[in-house]
């Protein structure tokens, strides 16, 4: 079955390209060999991945997360078998 990517999915996998590109920045960096250009590039890739993120949905979503979770347990805790 063929599911809608999630935002949690999308937000995972632009961190992830994110992560990627910090690393081959990383690497050039301590490397001796970064220019001005590469740091702007790092700077553009962080300021994208902010501009992709709704950070205030991701926290309501995480929220609910959070609440659906104490329900299960708190099921759990009350069940009599």
């Amino acid at each position: 079955m063929v599911q809608a990517i999630s935002k949690e999915q999308t937000f995972v996998s632009n961190l992830e390209q994110f992560v990627t590109k910090a690393d081959k920045f990383i690497t050039t960096y301590y490397s001796g060999f970064s220019e001005e250009n590469q740091v702007r590039e790092i700077v553009q890739e962080l300021q994208s991945l902010v501009s992709n993120t709704d950070l205030q949905q991701l926290e309501i979503d995480y929220q609910d997360y959070c609440e659906h979770a104490d329900l299960l347990a708190d099921c759990d805790d009350n069940a009599w078998f």
